[in-house]
C-alpha cells in the first residue's frame, strides 16, 4: 500500500466501487458482474463520454463532488483505480 492509499476512505471507496459497478452495468449493457481488476476502456468499452458519464451519475450517487483536475486518465486504467482516485479525490456536497 502507497502513502496516498493510507489516507483513503475504506467506506466511501467501498461506495464509490458499488455505485460504479451499478452504472457501468448500465451504460455498457453488460448483465455479468464487474469486478476491480477490469479496464475500463478495454473489457467495458468505456469511452470518454461514457466516462463522463460515469463520473457524474457517481457523484449524484454517492453525494460528493469528484476532483477531476488531478485526474491523469493514463493512471486510471480500472475500476479500481477510478475508484481509489474518487475515494481520495473528492469531498462531500
Amino acid at each position: 500500500m502507497t502513502a496516498p492509499d493510507a489516507q483513503i476512505d475504506v467506506e466511501l471507496r467501498q461506495r464509490v466501487v458499488q455505485a460504479m459497478s451499478a452504472v457501468l452495468k448500465r451504460l455498457v449493457d453488460r448483465d455479468e458482474p464487474i469486478s476491480e481488476d477490469m479496464n475500463m476502456a478495454d473489457e467495458l468499452g468505456v469511452s470518454s463520454s461514457l466516462g463522463l458519464e460515469l463520473l457524474l451519475e457517481v457523484e449524484e450517487q454517492v453525494g460528493i463532488q469528484i476532483d477531476v483536475e488531478k485526474m491523469r486518465p493514463d493512471e486510471l486504467r480500472t475500476v479500481g483505480e477510478l475508484a481509489t482516485f474518487i475515494a481520495g479525490h473528492s469531498r462531500p456536497w
